[in-house]
């Protein structure tokens, strides 16, 4: 972020606020991916690992994804339904904890009465979750 000195502290913080919503996306990458229409296909193969769990004879054609995948993978749809869902509960436990983070941080900055405790407010520490995306 670049602050001239001439910035006053509302347009200060419109920066800082940007920069933290950037942060949080690059974050975000670390887990998903940005290729146009991947999450509407993982929102998909989400609903229908929830509906072979709640159904598991549901016919394989209302299971085109997870029906496809197993087959890929040479392994049983409950088997990919339950990665899935596994994968997604995953996401949404680290997704809260960017969102969380994101907006108390834009939040601090909003309420800062000085460019110092600006600054400070949206410095965002992002290592544990950085850690959670890099351990295996």
């Amino acid at each position: 972020m670049r602050f001239d000195v001439r910035d006053d502290l509302s347009t200060l913080k419109l920066k800082l606020q940007a920069d933290i919503d950037r942060g949080a996306g690059e974050i975000r990458l670390l887990f998903i991916t940005d290729a146009p229409g991947q999450d509407m296909i993982y929102q998909e193969k989400r609903r229908e690992a929830e509906a072979l769990q709640a159904n598991p004879a549901i016919a394989h054609e209302l299971t085109p994804h997870i029906s496809g995948e197993a087959a890929a993978f040479d392994v049983t749809r409950a088997e990919k339904a339950v990665e899935i869902l596994a994968q997604a509960a995953a996401w949404s436990s680290v997704s809260a904890m960017i969102e969380t983070r994101r907006l108390s941080a834009k939040a601090a900055v909003q309420a800062a009465t000085s460019t110092f405790a600006a600054r400070g407010a949206a410095d965002v520490d992002w290592t544990d979750i950085v850690a959670v995306a890099t351990s295996d």
